[in-house]
Parts: C-alpha cells; structure tokens; sequence
C-alpha cells in the first residue's frame, strides 16, 4: 500500500487540527506554516476533506477549517479511504499473468494477499486522529531561556 503526498499533507493537517485543542478555526495559512506545506495544494485537500465531512469551514476573517466531529472519531482508516480510495485491493494484479485465468502457484498468493489486506485495514481502524496527535511531543521553544536570578 502506498500513501501519496496528497493523504499524508491531509493526514497531517488534520492531526494540526487535533492537537490545536480550540474550538477556533484554524486558516490554512497557519496550518500550512505550521506543517511546512505548501497552502495552494492544502486548499484543494482542505476542500475535499470538508466534502468528506472531516472538517467545517468558516469564511471571514477570523474563518478557516476546524474538525466537523471530535478527533476520537476519526480513524485513519476511514479518512485514507476518502483520500485514497480503497486501502488494500482484494485482488493482486499480477503483471505476470497472461491473459486467462491465473495459474495454480499465482492462485496460491491469494491468502497472502487477503491476510495483508486484512491486517492492514484492523491497524487503520485501530488509529484515530486523536491518538495520533496526542503521541505528537510539544514544541519546545527554540527562543526560550530561563532566568535565574538569587
């Protein structure tokens, strides 16, 4: 299975949307700073995720995008789905194979196939947006120095 750049840029723009704990909208710009991505292809990633029903938006200027449900629901599995489509194909396309149907040792993988195909969609659907931002460290601030004084 292979994620592309588009899932993962929403993927973590969603954790930035988790882990911001606010009930404010968030604007893409800040986001985009925020995660080092870049804001054009974040608007037309932001809008679909709202289309998906992932996140709200709210124009103005104090608008942007916020989460549509709490972060505990949303599992990866789901939103890689609407980003992606399916995660793991049931059937293997061999570029092996002629044309016809697939020989016995081909047929053999199947179960292989299926097994990882199968443990791949429990993994995603054990994982929310929740869990994830909250294994995400703080920031430490690169500025800060305390002051001791007696």
């Amino acid at each position: 299975m292979q994620i592309s750049a588009r899932t993962m840029y929403g993927l973590r723009a969603l954790v930035t949307l988790a882990g911001a704990r606010t009930d404010q909208p968030m604007s893409i710009q800040s986001i985009s700073c925020e995660e080092d991505l870049p804001g054009k292809f974040l608007e037309g990633i932001m809008a679909d995720l709202k289309r998906g029903q992932f996140v709200l938006s709210k124009r103005g200027a104090n608008g942007g995008y916020m989460l549509a449900r709490p972060a505990s629901e949303m599992t990866l599995l789901s939103i890689i789905r609407h980003l992606e489509g399916p995660v793991a194909p049931m059937a293997y396309d061999d570029r092996t194979a002629g044309e016809g149907s697939p020989t016995d040792r081909q047929a053999a993988f199947r179960p292989v196939w299926q097994e990882i195909r199968d443990a791949t969609i429990r993994v995603l659907e054990r994982y929310t947006l929740q869990s994830i931002a909250d294994s995400v460290p703080e920031l430490m601030h690169d500025d800060f120095s305390p002051i001791y004084q007696i």
